[in-house]
């Protein structure tokens, strides 16, 4: 009876640690998905911000498109159930990201001569706004914004550096 005990004590073990063992392995790799993806929208967030500077019209707008799809590629992400996390993903980032993305496009657009394109970007940052649930979603002030957050990057080579009082 005590053989019995301990084999069916050591199979309740055995069983035990590969459930929580495949359950930590689960999570592990849905943390390393989830900080590979951030890693990836990091990255692509500073290639439009250099090629807004340093690039071409055409690679500006090219890396636009490309953080457009990694977006919309985190937005899916989102809603799968192995990679869901709320604490680090919101819809409102994405949101914001995106409106910001398509006023760009609009801008480029429109220095380009390109209306109805800019046109269309407008539309769907006006579309976009709303989600991003900020206090007004005004062409005039999502442009200036936008323009704001440009003006003082640090990829932008005339922006004026401040010694912030010291």
């Amino acid at each position: 009876m005590r053989k019995l005990t301990v084999v069916a004590i050591a199979l309740v073990a055995f069983i035990a640690g590969a459930f929580l063992g495949a359950f930590g392995m689960r999570e592990l790799c849905r943390w390393t998905l989830v900080s590979y993806d951030m890693a990836n929208i990091d990255h692509l967030s500073t290639l439009v911000s250099i090629q807004r500077f340093q690039g071409t019209p055409e690679a500006y707008e090219a890396a636009l498109h490309n953080f457009l799809i990694a977006l919309d590629e985190r937005e899916r992400a989102h809603r799968s159930a192995l990679i869901r996390n709320d604490i680090l993903f919101s819809s409102e980032m994405v949101y914001a990201d995106r409106t910001f993305a398509y006023i760009r496009l609009s801008l480029l657009a429109a220095q380009r001569g390109r209306v109805d394109e800019a046109a269309k970007y407008q539309t769907l940052a006006m579309a976009a706004c709303p989600h991003a649930y900020w206090k007004t979603c005004t062409w005039d002030n999502l442009s200036r914004l936008v323009q704001m957050v440009d003006e003082h990057s640090v990829w932008n080579p005339q922006r004026s550096v401040s010694n912030h009082g010291s």
